[in-house]
């Protein structure tokens, strides 16, 4: 009997321990577990807008933030080169607050890392019966950006357009020669002349003062984890105060340089991590001083908690 007892409960144990090996999480099902950082960013970013827009007629949609985005008449062409006149889908994302930028990992860094003070970022893609299109030669679209929502109009007049390459690893902006910014009396005008390639893939665009920053003398910023990065697969981040600008730091030598610390701002270090599906984070206040050095340790926190307090830093 007591051999009985003994392999029964053997064979309990078993299927107990297989049935644990074969649990799988599903994380697209399960919004508070996460399989990444990047999985923390795709469930938390500001959702895509789609509007449809007559071909021929052309029109303008105004987004929940304020945002007028303006198509002319025949604006665009097929991949065969003709003009769509039938109904268009715009699908569309605009950025203006340092808490979007941070969740849609859209910081506003040039090409090699510098900060830059940002209008509005915004994404765009165009398309008819499901296949992207491109805007005709002569033909513009315009994207009015409320001055408001990043601290009021820049008096010095130096905003300018900026674009992020399709396919590329990395998420800084390029200055670009093809579109235009325009000063209007509480906005800038962001004249579109053309999608980034391929069009399929859609635009982010961009209104930078590449300047701002050179006000500042630069330092090296380095922030240092007191816990192992790999186990966390650690992201941080650098949010100004005062100012729409937003950077990534990333990972060398066992810390996170920031060559561009601009010396007496003040901004706070938002490192975040997963580990185990759960959300890891830390928020440190910094002002910046001449190679100073900040350590950081991630604690975990709440989707809910980490969002309200990167919210705060609007």
């Amino acid at each position: 009997m007591k051999l009985l007892k003994l392999f029964t409960f053997f064979c309990i144990t078993l299927l107990i321990v297989t049935c644990k090996k074969d649990v799988q999480i599903n994380y697209a099902l399960t919004p508070n577990l996460f399989s990444s950082v990047d999985d923390f960013f795709a469930k938390n970013a500001p959702p895509m807008q789609i509007y449809i827009i007559n071909g021929s007629t052309g029109g303008s949609f105004t987004t929940t933030q304020g945002t007028i985005v303006t198509i002319p008449s025949n604006a665009f062409v097929a991949p065969n080169n003709t003009i769509v006149t039938g109904n268009l889908k715009i699908f569309f994302k605009d950025i203006y607050k340092k808490s979007d930028m941070f969740l849609s990992n859209k910081p506003a860094t040039t090409i090699n890392g510098a900060p830059l003070k940002s209008a509005g970022e915004f994404y765009i893609k165009v398309t008819y019966q499901d296949t992207s299109v491109e805007i005709a030669n002569g033909k513009k679209i315009t994207i009015s950006q409320p001055a408001s929502l990043t601290g009021g109009l820049d008096s010095k007049n130096k905003m300018t357009p900026f674009k992020m390459l399709n396919n590329a690893d990395s998420n800084e902006w390029i200055a670009t020669s093809t579109d235009t910014v325009e000063y209007l009396a509480d906005k800038y005008m962001y004249n579109l002349y053309s999608f980034s390639h391929p069009a399929s893939e859609g635009s982010w665009c961009n209104s930078d003062n590449s300047s701002f920053f050179s006000a500042y003398k630069q330092t090296l910023l380095t922030l240092s984890p007191t816990d192992i990065k790999a186990d966390y697969n650690t992201q941080v981040f650098l949010v100004f105060k005062n100012i729409s600008c937003m950077v990534h730091v990333y990972y060398s030598s066992n810390t996170f340089p920031y060559n561009y610390a601009p010396e007496g701002l003040e901004c706070t270090l938002v490192a975040c991590g997963v580990k185990d599906g759960k959300l890891y984070s830390s928020f440190v206040p910094i002002t910046i001083s001449t190679n100073k050095t900040v350590n950081f340790s991630l604690k975990e926190s709440t989707s809910s908690e980490f969002i309200n307090h990167l919210q705060t830093l609007n």
